[in-house]
């Protein structure tokens, strides 16, 4: 073999080069087989069926479960949607329960509908899929009367006090000069009024509701004529016969709401002439809801109702009352002692309407909150459960939100025409108050927000938990008694004794304080326990 040149002994570094092999690609084929797609069973057991979706209702995932598709939560309640106040401090509390961050929830801002969205706004966030979680089939209340008979009477004139869209959504300066709201449509016809004021019919005839056709110059504030559109397509879902449904909301996109829809968009686009439409398609479902009800079919749709829907609830709870009532005043609400069994926040609606379903709460039956906000829990356990519901509130701001919310309950539920079961809001201290301790002796199930409540405060309701009758449920969401308690011979006399506890998860946006999950509490009284133990031991004294 010949000799590699070198370069001063060495072998020649090109000449190496020219003499390596080449590299070879090696390649490989994976097959991939995807998995089989889970598709969630629904529940056939549905009180009442819906002619027509409702797109502002969230829109299930691969779980099961709902979420929306609007901006980020800031909060879950209104101005005509926004969110609740929360409050950081129980956070604070519980920091070994809470180790993520969590968020400051922000009560003045606005959830928005899907009407709104299609007006041009755009979240772009892909929200993270969630575990797939098998839901119990809900119970159906055969007792309840959902239709109030009165409100669908021609003996009933309808001349009740209640606060129209027109009341916080209009043109007008404020009282400090300030203008919040313009005209929606700007690009007017002749003959098209600047910021007309229009009415839009409910199931009920008793009264419409005025509304301004304009649009906050903050779009975090109440939005006209997106609830507009809202409250159509709830009518059509749940009190329209499938045919007049379809004209109200077709899946081809001919029917009302879509027009509306289109409408609003051409007008805030600027194009001519769309403000002349869009009142004529309100006039025109005015028309068809008022034949519906002379030829009852609107009496018999709700007739069909055994509960009221949470998307409804929600609608006529959040996105209505409290945005006619707490959202305006909403400063009131953050006016607590810090650090105190007075800070405020609020479970959220999703997280009450499992509260009653794990609870089954029926219209038959007594529900109780102590420590009630503005009221929210009460207002909703009446409205989806028909039950007997009380609210006890020490703090005489949340108090007075509460009262206004329960006045403006009682319009909306006529103007909906359903029949809520009886409410009653009591401020006081429910340790001290004679009416709320003698009610809760015939309470079905109590709920107890004592996330933030001191200890000496969660003591000295141990001792409220003896006055409770037999079978008694109580929701919390710290527990009296822990899972892991035991029974005795030197605790025998603790009244946490009388409980049986279950441990239930808490997920994610069902309070207002924070989006992270957590646990909850469901206590029931039931003494059997206590009483075996006594008997084994040779029968201790009783507390």
């Amino acid at each position: 073999m010949p000799s590699m040149p070198t370069t001063e002994g060495r072998p020649s570094f090109d000449n190496m080069k020219k003499r390596k092999a080449p590299l070879k690609m090696a390649t490989k084929t994976v097959t991939i087989t995807s998995a089989p797609r889970l598709v969630p069973r629904l529940s056939s057991s549905a009180p009442i069926s819906r002619s027509i979706p409702i797109s502002e209702s969230p829109k299930p995932t691969s779980n099961g479960h709902s979420r929306t598709t609007s901006k980020p939560r800031k909060s879950s309640t209104p101005i005509s949607g926004s969110s609740r106040q929360g409050s950081k401090e129980p956070v604070q509390r519980i920091k070994k329960d809470q180790q993520s961050r969590t968020k400051q929830s922000s009560p003045a801002r606005y959830t928005p509908l899907e009407s709104d969205k299609s007006e041009g706004e755009d979240d772009g966030v892909d929200k993270p899929r969630k575990r797939t979680r098998l839901e119990p089939e809900k119970e159906i209340d055969e007792k309840r009367k959902v239709r109030d008979v009165q409100a669908f009477s021609q003996d009933d004139d309808g001349g009740f006090h209640m606060i129209h869209a027109y009341d916080i959504a209009n043109n007008k300066p404020d009282e400090h000069g300030r203008t919040k709201y313009e005209a929606f449509f700007t690009a007017l016809n002749v003959e098209e009024e600047e910021c007309p004021t229009i009415e839009l019919q409910y199931p009920t005839s008793l009264q419409a509701e005025k509304y301004q056709l304009v649009k906050p110059t903050d779009a975090a504030d109440f939005r006209p004529i997106g609830e507009i559109q809202e409250n159509i397509k709830f009518m059509a879902a749940y009190y329209l016969d499938s045919a007049s449904a379809e004209k109200v909301h077709s899946e081809y996109g001919s029917g009302i709401v879509q027009k509306l829809l289109s409408h609003a968009k051409a007008g805030k686009n600027g194009k001519v002439g769309h403000q002349s439409q869009f009142v004529e398609l309100v006039n025109q479902f005015n028309a068809l809801l008022a034949e519906k009800r002379r030829d009852g079919t609107i009496a018999r749709k709700v007739d069909q109702m055994r509960r009221v829907d949470l998307p409804l609830v929600n609608h006529i709870i959040k996105n209505q009352i409290y945005a006619r009532t707490v959202s305006p005043r909403v400063n009131l609400v953050r006016q607590y002692e810090g650090f105190s069994d007075n800070v405020y926040g609020e479970l959220l609606p999703k997280f009450l309407n499992k509260i009653f379903e794990e609870t089954r709460l029926r219209s038959d039956q007594v529900f109780v909150d102590l420590g009630s906000g503005v009221g929210n829990c009460v207002l909703q356990a009446a409205l989806e459960t028909g039950c007997e519901s009380w609210g006890c509130e020490m703090m005489k701001n949340c108090h007075a939100l509460a009262d206004l919310q329960a006045t403006e309950f009682a319009a909306r539920c006529r103007l909906w025409g359903i029949k809520p079961g009886r409410i009653r809001l009591i401020h006081g201290d429910f340790l001290e108050n004679r009416e709320i301790r003698e009610v809760l002796k015939r309470a079905d199930v109590v709920l107890i927000n004592n996330q933030a409540f001191t200890a000496k405060l969660n003591n000295s309701l141990t001792q409220v938990i003896l006055d409770l009758k037999e079978g008694c449920q109580i929701v919390s969401l710290k527990p009296f008694r822990s899972p892991t308690h035991q029974i005795k011979t030197t605790n025998v006399n603790d009244p946490i004794n009388v409980l049986q506890v279950t441990e239930k998860d808490r997920f994610s946006a069902m309070v207002s304080w924070t989006d992270d999950s957590g646990y909850w509490y469901l206590q029931r009284k039931d003494g059997r326990e206590l009483q075996a133990f006594m008997e084994r031991h040779g029968g201790f004294e009783k507390c």
